[in-house]
């Protein structure tokens, strides 16, 4: 049982080269949520991007080995207290009263403890 295989044709060898090069390659899914995380922040408005700004920068300070940040359950006092931390250092907005702006701070840092802990998860 012989079977002969016949080439492959001049005009498919690189598309079947591109084919199999993108088949074996692995993706690497945080670096494109990563982007698509960044296309979609860049639209948020110019008060929340300067708000998010500051959540980083703390966020930074304390993202250590062994932070509360990667706790399983992080305690909701600890938060509770990096939020008022953060509005400390954001001046209040005209447009919004203090309630809102707490309630603005405290999604924006849930949401980027929660991408910090995927990060750290994928690594």
């Amino acid at each position: 049982m012989d079977e002969k295989k016949t080439p492959m044709p001049f005009y498919m060898t690189e598309t079947y080269e591109r084919m199999m090069k993108e088949k074996t390659e692995k993706k690497n899914p945080l670096k494109e949520e990563n982007s698509q995380r960044d296309y979609f922040r860049q639209m948020y408005p110019q008060n929340v991007k300067k708000t998010l700004r500051v959540i980083v920068e703390v966020l930074n300070r304390i993202d250590v080995k062994g932070s509360f940040l990667y706790d399983e359950y992080p305690d909701n006092i600890r938060l509770e207290r990096l939020t008022e931390t953060i509005l400390r250092l954001i001046p209040l907005e005209n447009n919004m009263n203090r309630e809102s702006q707490k309630n603005l701070v405290r999604v924006l840092l849930l949401e980027e403890i929660m991408w910090r802990r995927k990060r750290e998860n994928l690594q």
